[in-house]
């Protein structure tokens, strides 16, 4: 409706909850329209209760005019689970109050004034990663993409990435993301023992670092490895929202930057908030470029380097990955960015690419093929 902005939204819900939700329960807004409700003598909420606030807020923000202009999605789970829903895109909320299913673990609710759904009990509707059972045992093929320097005009180091064979039929929980990780440290290490020239990275999930249930078991394989092995990989942090999460920081403080030389976070969002970050955490962010066409990778990209003042005041490193066109890595190399990776700049290999000079007008590199 008119004048009904996201910031009048936010406003009056913070002023509603905060009367309507009095000590000893506590409240917390997380996100852009998202708040986290902590009733400590609880075991869950009151579906009739959290009908009234939407009734209440209905006409806080829309008057008596119109139905069902309100409608809040609620979950109830740990705290990373609650944390990870409040980070969730407009469009995949949408989804769920269309039939999606929703997150595999928790309770899932949509409350309006005339009601409450339940989408899900908890953990009734686990998500799967594909259709068939084969390959399972066998996982996904590793192949690596060189990480190329437009300044330096070379090839620095090299990510893996994972090439999935026939779908496998599996929960995709914070544990399963842990062991592919780990599988795929291990493939990193023992490439390194093969090439002591190489430089790698290497992917950490977020959510999983931030699971306290498996901190133990990511201490235990991390502290294995040397000093002399862990300076030349670069650890990357994926599924990292706009902003960093609170509880996100410790571990990847403790776990992370307490092993590796260098860390960056792998972001979605071009609008990453870097001042969020705390100092000396990071060293450097990147940007997984994507969109629906050309135009859409080129808005976000330019987005994303619209912030190079900051970087380059908190001394922090950008880079692109999955640059698909000329035009996008041009982009790239006129802000002189450090970092480069995807199509465009190589094919994938099947071992890491050593650290190799390469003027970027014979971009992208392909091996040669072998004589006969």
């Amino acid at each position: 409706m008119q004048g009904v902005t996201p910031s009048r939204i936010d406003r009056t819900a913070a002023l509603y909850i905060e009367a309507r939700w009095p000590p000893p329960r506590r409240f917390g807004q997380v996100a852009p329209g998202a708040y986290v409700l902590v009733d400590p003598n609880a075991d869950a909420l009151d579906g009739e209760e959290l009908k009234q606030i939407a009734e209440e807020l209905q006409v806080r923000l829309f008057g008596t005019d119109g139905r069902d202009d309100l409608c809040m999605l609620t979950y109830e789970g740990d705290e990373a689970e609650v944390l990870r829903f409040s980070c969730l895109a407009e469009a995949e909320l949408l989804a769920m109050r269309g039939g999606e299913p929703p997150p595999p673990v928790g309770r899932t609710r949509v409350v309006t004034r005339d009601g409450v759904q339940e989408l899900a009990s908890w953990g009734s509707t686990p998500r799967h990663s594909g259709r068939g059972e084969a390959g399972a045992e066998e996982g996904p093929r590793m192949v690596w993409r060189g990480v190329y320097n437009p300044v330096a005009e070379r090839f620095e180091t090299s990510q893996p990435q994972r090439m999935a064979r026939e779908p496998v039929r599996t929960v995709i929980e914070d544990g399963d993301y842990m062991k592919a990780d780990l599988a795929m440290l291990d493939t990193v290490v023992a490439a390194l023992k093969s090439q002591p020239g190489v430089r790698l990275h290497t992917d950490f999930r977020m959510w999983s670092l931030a699971r306290a249930s498996l901190r133990d078991t990511y201490h235990d394989r991390l502290s294995g490895l040397t000093a002399a092995l862990a300076s030349r990989v670069v650890a990357q942090v994926y599924d990292v929202p706009r902003d960093l999460p609170f509880l996100a920081i410790a571990p990847m403080r403790e776990l992370l930057r307490s092993v590796f030389s260098r860390i960056e976070v792998r972001v979605q969002d071009p609008s990453f908030n870097i001042r969020a970050v705390p100092a000396n955490l990071i060293d450097g962010v990147v940007l997984e470029l994507s969109g629906a066409d050309e135009v859409q990778r080129l808005l976000n990209l330019r987005k994303f380097l619209s912030g190079r003042r900051q970087y380059l005041e908190l001394k922090l490193r950008q880079g692109v990955a999955g640059v698909k066109t000329r035009r996008e890595f041009d982009l790239c190399r006129e802000l002189r960015l450090s970092a480069v990776s995807g199509p465009a700049v190589s094919a994938p290999l099947e071992e890491p690419f050593p650290d190799i000079a390469l003027p970027h007008a014979e971009l992208p590199y392909r091996p040669r093929a072998a004589k006969a």
